[in-house]
């Protein structure tokens, strides 16, 4: 498992100009991240573990041994539903990704972007004090890209945001000049 941080130490950036400036505004994993998380174990059957995927309606799970996250497991790493010669006889622990990316949630959504692009992975489990509180997926955060691109569409055509509260009319207002 490695802790990701948005310090200057996290990752080597190809170049500064790549890097944005922190807002105060910004948003955090906290805002984007899905709770609860599936979580499995290392020992549990892989069929076993792609039928509680599919039930939960995720792509992604958090593997853990006890209480410590021991590694992520995708749908594609359990060979998807047409899979099964990739499942038989084996378990979480032989097929997960050991080299979990944890990320604390106050990383900002640009550095969790940035984070996974450059590691070319699928999820970032979130770790608050020790304890798993959430997981962003690439899905979270094309869902939050794309909240933002309809939003600007709105606002370039004029056009009123779904968030705005609605205009209330009076009831008099049939007697004013």
């Amino acid at each position: 498992m490695t802790l990701a941080s948005s310090g200057k130490h996290a990752l080597p950036r190809a170049r500064k100009s790549a890097r944005r400036p922190k807002k105060a505004s910004s948003v955090s994993l906290r805002d984007v991240m899905t709770t609860p998380v599936l979580t499995l174990t290392t020992a549990q059957p892989a069929s076993d573990a792609l039928a509680e995927m599919l039930d939960a309606g995720v792509r992604h799970a958090v593997v853990l041994l006890g209480a410590d996250i021991v590694g992520v497991i995708s749908d594609r790493d359990l060979g998807g539903t047409d899979g099964g010669l990739v499942r038989l006889r084996r378990t979480v622990g032989e097929l997960m990704h050991a080299d979990a990316v944890v990320v604390k949630p106050d990383m900002s959504l640009g550095d969790a972007v940035h984070l996974v692009r450059e590691r070319r992975i699928g999820c970032l489990p979130v770790v608050d004090h020790h304890r798993l509180v959430g997981i962003v997926t690439r899905s979270d955060l094309l869902r939050v890209l794309d909240a933002g691109a309809e939003n600007a569409r709105r606002m370039a055509r004029h056009e009123p945001s779904d968030e705005r509260p609605p205009t209330l009319v009076s009831p008099n207002r049939d007697k004013w000049p």
